[in-house]
């Protein structure tokens, strides 16, 4: 019995083969790495921020306006309720004193203070930052007063054309009567 013969390609040939195999196989893989798979990632997070913006409106619709079927009647509710927000913030915007008032805002403080009974032992502007739209000056005074005086202190900056944005206090042992006060004041 004979043994079949077989017939090999060419070497040269088996090499061609791999080769453009080898080719396919890399253009696969960059295009898997650098187009399909940041692209899946990404309808991925935009299908999950779906789902989320989905639920959050569900619950809108549920607690918010129970009444309301209609989604255009829900979005004309919101843009009502937006346009009223929009005119308070302009409102307070308004109220806000311009950084060239800083100056008049030192006097009126310090008028303020003597009006409701503080001796003011130190008045001094610390720093002066911008905040996102807004700008912002510390303040710091020392004053000797009783506590009634600095509740009406409080009681009449509120009346003032500035918005103090925060507040520390650090009342001192009752010799003296010593209170230091540190406000944060926001102006446009």
């Amino acid at each position: 019995m004979d043994m079949p013969s077989i017939s090999l390609p060419n070497i040269q040939t088996k090499y061609k083969v791999i080769a453009i195999i080898g080719v396919i196989a890399l253009c696969l893989g960059y295009y898997y790495d650098h187009a399909y798979k940041p692209h899946a990632q990404k309808i991925e997070g935009l299908e999950s921020e779906l789902l989320t913006l989905d639920d959050t409106l569900k619950i809108i619709k549920t607690l918010e306006y129970p009444d309301l079927k209609t989604d255009e009647a829900i979005l004309s509710k919101i843009q009502a309720k937006k346009n009223f927000l929009l005119g308070d913030i302009e409102k307070y915007e308004s109220k806000l004193a311009n950084k060239n008032q800083f100056s008049k805002i030192l006097e009126q403080i310090a008028r303020l203070s003597y009006d409701v009974g503080f001796d003011i032992k130190a008045l001094e502007p610390k720093e002066f930052t911008l905040k996102q739209d807004y700008n912002s000056m510390s303040l710091n005074m020392e004053v000797n007063s009783r506590f009634q005086n600095l509740l009406d202190f409080l009681e009449r900056i509120k009346e003032m054309p500035i918005f103090p944005e925060s507040i520390y206090i650090d009342i001192r042992e009752r010799p003296n009567l010593g209170i230091r006060l540190n406000l944060s004041i926001l102006a446009r």
